[in-house]
């Protein structure tokens, strides 16, 4: 399926939104969240020793269902688009693949004006460049911890953020002109993330999240519960 295919479909469904944002309120007898997202960001991919600008934009789609009462557990995925600056085996391409992930989102304290919460994440990212004399993938994993908070300024508008820590480890293979296979990735830091979240209806969001940290860079995601 192209992208355009995927947007013609997405456009058919009535208001989708991914899991990402803050957790909707907790009422009785509601289903699962329902995620549409539209990402893009920026890291320094290390070689060993030299790194590369990297370019990573994701649209996807997730499912988030509560498991308990304090427990979220989510699953996401959809395409992925790289682009590197500097690297003369990915020089002038634009890959593309898929990006898959799995989320645990816990409760740790809540009220009717502020939650605090922690969130574990493990996102999978695969894509290549086949050309007439060079062929390249490069996939990646990214497993990372958040903690946060969600604050209600007003009774359809939440502010939220707080801190995070990851890593991200990958290879670069490369057939053609170019022989190679390199490890790549990032070592483990710290982070942190900024958004706010807008009830529209009911049953649906919109928000914009900003972060830094193993990757930096932004996302704007449209949700609606079931």
């Amino acid at each position: 399926m192209t992208p355009r295919a995927l947007m013609g479909m997405l456009m058919l469904v009535p208001v989708l939104a991914q899991a990402t944002g803050p957790l909707v309120p907790d009422e009785p007898n509601r289903g699962p969240d329902l995620s549409l997202r539209f990402a893009r960001a920026k890291m320094p991919l290390d070689y060993g020793g030299r790194a590369y600008d990297t370019n990573s934009r994701w649209i996807g789609l997730s499912l988030r269902e509560k498991a308990s009462r304090y427990v979220t557990l989510g699953m996401y995925g959809g395409y992925a688009y790289v682009t590197q600056t500097g690297n003369p085996v990915t020089a002038g391409m634009e890959l593309d693949g898929f990006h898959a992930g799995f989320t645990l989102h816990g409760v740790m304290f809540e009220n009717r004006r502020a939650t605090l919460f922690y969130a574990l994440d493990y996102a999978y990212q695969k894509v290549d460049h086949k050309g007439d004399t060079q062929t390249v993938v490069i996939e990646w994993s990214q497993p990372q911890a958040q903690l946060g908070a969600i604050v209600s300024l007003a009774p359809n508008f939440r502010i939220y953020g707080g801190g995070s820590y990851g890593r991200l480890d990958g290879e670069e293979r490369a057939s053609g002109t170019i022989n190679r296979t390199t490890e790549i990735g990032r070592d483990a830091r710290g982070g942190g993330f900024l958004g706010l979240d807008l009830t529209t209806d009911p049953d649906g969001y919109v928000g914009v999240e900003v972060r830094y940290g193993v990757t930096r860079g932004g996302e704007i995601y449209f949700k609606r519960r079931y």
